[in-house]
């Protein structure tokens, strides 16, 4: 029965404009017992025999226009095609496609970041955070790239973010930044997914990029195909209320301003949290997911017993039913 529930909220008719004929059918019942037709044989009466008569338990006349008309409501109810919603369909997108170029240079090591009372490193914060951050996003296809003095695909665009966030748990530091070689990777992974919603999102410790290719050739040549880039820097607490000229020496903030991104500082775990929370929010409010219902059609349960009721109504009549004209 609780299986039965979720389908009956999704019933429907589809050609409802049947339905008002069964209507009529009430109404061809009282017209019928107002004009019967004319009795092919004429008596004077019946009623010297009505007191030597049994009173029979049921009309068979009654019983054969019983199936006719319940074979009519039948067949009125399976043109009116009934359905229940079998599922969505699948559309060309369920969700946006996100690349995470993640630092894993040396001083992503530094332990500077507080998780429930214990020093943690700042790779191990942003571990534990894009955990979130994908579970939180479960129609979104994600993957992620590294960086260190080079870049490396550790997953392509996926729906199983249970098994990224293994793969990513596995990942080491190492020494260098080359955030612009990873913008070339997660871009390579995300041109292939046409009229989608396409972002990366760097993080990184790096004040400069001392490793691989340019970041701003790179912001270039993203900006014709829609990429957009946010840029989380990772900085000290002494760091969070200097200018923001302090990033000058760092081309990453351009980047994410010439594709229409956002750049955030963060200095511990709370506002790490907080800006991919943020991030959240701006991407979940310019995506739309139109999804295309499919039903499953229900008309063969009205017409295949109508269509029964039909026969069982004339063999009866014409055999065991069958009376003298």
């Amino acid at each position: 029965m609780n299986e039965l529930l979720p389908l009956l909220k999704t019933f429907r008719f589809s050609d409802w404009w049947f339905l008002p004929l069964l209507c009529l059918i009430p109404l061809w019942i009282w017209l019928r017992g107002r004009f019967a037709p004319v009795a092919a044989v004429q008596f004077s009466s019946g009623k010297l025999l009505k007191a030597a008569s049994r009173p029979t338990r049921f009309n068979r006349n009654q019983m054969l226009l019983g199936f006719r008309y319940a074979a009519l409501v039948l067949l009125l109810l399976a043109l009116a095609r009934p359905q229940v919603e079998k599922g969505a369909a699948d559309d060309d997108a369920k969700g946006i496609n996100i690349m995470l170029v993640l630092d894993f240079s040396s001083t992503m090591n530094t332990k500077d970041f507080t998780i429930e009372g214990k020093k943690v490193s700042r790779a191990d914060a942003l571990k534990k955070v894009i955990a979130e951050f994908m579970r939180a996003r479960p129609q979104d296809k994600l993957g992620v790239v590294k960086f260190d003095a080079e870049a490396y695909l550790v997953s392509p665009l996926t729906l199983d973010h249970d098994w990224l966030i293994h793969q990513l748990d596995q990942e080491k530091n190492g020494h260098g930044t080359a955030p612009g070689s990873g913008m070339l990777i997660a871009a390579e992974h995300l041109l292939p997914a046409t009229n989608q919603t396409k972002v990366i999102i760097i993080v990184t410790d790096a004040e400069q990029v001392n490793h691989g290719a340019d970041p701003l050739e790179v912001g270039k040549t993203l900006v014709p195909f829609g990429i957009k880039v946010h840029v989380i820097q990772i900085v000290g607490f002494k760091d969070m209320s200097s200018s923001r000229d302090q990033w000058n020496p760092n081309p990453l903030p351009k980047v994410a301003e010439m594709t229409g991104g956002q750049r955030f500082q963060v200095a511990d775990f709370n506002g790490l949290r907080s800006v991919y929370q943020q991030i959240d929010r701006l991407e979940k409010a310019t995506f739309k997911e139109d999804k295309q219902k499919s039903y499953r059609e229900l008309m063969a349960w009205c017409s295949v017993p109508s269509v029964f009721l039909l026969l069982l109504e004339m063999v009866l009549r014409q055999t065991v039913w069958r009376r003298l004209p």
